[in-house]
């Protein structure tokens, strides 16, 4: 630890929070948590996978996609099948092609929420929609066959509808009821098209539709927050994403209350009031796992959510860490009881392919 300690010291500074001090394993012991940069830095001096060092540490990333599907029920809310897969910019609205150019950003997914199934029985409440940011413009103004449902954020949240052009500023979303608008929004200030659905997984009991009566707006949002995946700050990630997910501070949370009590630890609960801060000041929380839960009420990918803060991960030229017996790290998971037969196997269990 002494050695490991240095070259923390040579490689990021003793007054940065990447320096990992002697007495670090001595800590840890005594209960206290790595700071995520701690994390970051040992597996860049190491070698290894930063995944990897937090499953020793007791965080696994896989829970974030399985609480996801757990907890989002009423409001449709993008969830990350995979936490590694970087995030993808919004697609441009309404532009010949999304400009994604990896594969893992061409595919953004969402569960649809039991309020917001406006276009039922098509697309059921609980299912998973997978949107396609490979569009082109021509496709919303064809009329042949069945029209095309799409994934659309709006200042209500994010809803599957239909689409209809107005010209080529203004849409109007369909069918024409609450959380739905029923006047012409506004192309990128209004509302914004995240993808074409392409694909649903429906849940083999599907949830009861409990429509709402009137529209619902995320703390009064008239417009939506811009947003510029290369140039986000942490605080506007997480404004824009609350926004998404169609949360109140309160609602997130009793969301974060939850979460503690289903994994049997309070420290990935978070106070109304600190939720609150964390949209004002720009700086990743220390805890690990608050950052996983901030990831889970949100809707986010974690390695987004820290590239945010400024904590940059590459494990494309790490090794994998494994023991001796060749099997690699992992960690149980507390109250995995609770997810029946595990958290790891919620994102398969219970749903069903539908064309």
């Amino acid at each position: 630890m002494n050695d490991v300690s240095v070259l923390t010291s040579v490689h990021f500074g003793k007054r940065t929070p990447y320096f990992i001090p002697p007495t670090f394993l001595y800590r840890h012991i005594r209960g206290t948590t790595p700071h995520i940069c701690q994390i970051v830095a040992l597996s860049q001096i190491t070698g290894f996978r930063f995944a990897d060092w937090m499953n020793l540490f007791g965080f696994d990333l896989k829970l974030i996609f399985a609480l996801q599907l757990r907890l989002h029920s009423e409001r449709t809310a993008t969830v990350t099948p995979s936490p590694f897969a970087p995030a993808a910019p919004d697609a441009c609205v309404a532009r010949c092609s999304s400009g994604c150019r990896i594969e893992n950003e061409r595919y953004l997914f969402a569960k649809i929420g039991s309020q917001d199934a406006v276009v039922y029985p098509r697309i059921h409440p609980g299912s998973i929609v997978r949107a396609d940011r490979h569009y082109s413009r021509r496709v919303i103004d064809e009329s042949d066959g069945e029209a095309p449902l799409w994934l659309v954020e709006h200042p209500g949240g994010l809803t599957c509808c239909y689409v209809k052009r107005v010209d080529d500023r203004h849409v109007i979303l369909l069918p024409n009821r609450p959380p739905l608008s029923a006047w012409p929004l506004c192309l990128s200030s209004e509302v914004r098209i995240l993808g074409q659905v392409d694909l649903e997984l429906r849940p083999r009991n599907p949830g009861c539709i409990r429509p709402t009566s009137r529209a619902t707006k995320s703390e009064f949002l008239t417009t939506l927050i811009q947003s510029d995946a290369t140039s986000s700050t942490f605080s506007t990630l997480l404004r824009r994403s609350r926004a998404r997910s169609g949360l109140t501070l309160r609602a997130a949370h009793e969301m974060t209350v939850q979460i503690a009590t289903l994994l049997g630890n309070q420290e990935y609960g978070i106070a109304l009031s600190l939720l609150s801060d964390y949209e004002a000041m720009n700086k990743v929380p220390r805890h690990v796992a608050k950052i996983m839960t901030l990831c889970i009420i949100y809707g986010m990918h974690f390695y987004e959510l820290v590239r945010a803060g400024g904590i940059h991960i590459d494990d494309s030229d790490k090794a994998p860490l494994v023991f001796h017996d060749g099997k690699q790290p992992s960690r149980k998971a507390p109250a995995q009881s609770d997810f029946g037969n595990g958290p790891r196997e919620i994102p398969a269990q219970g749903l069903t392919a539908a064309k």
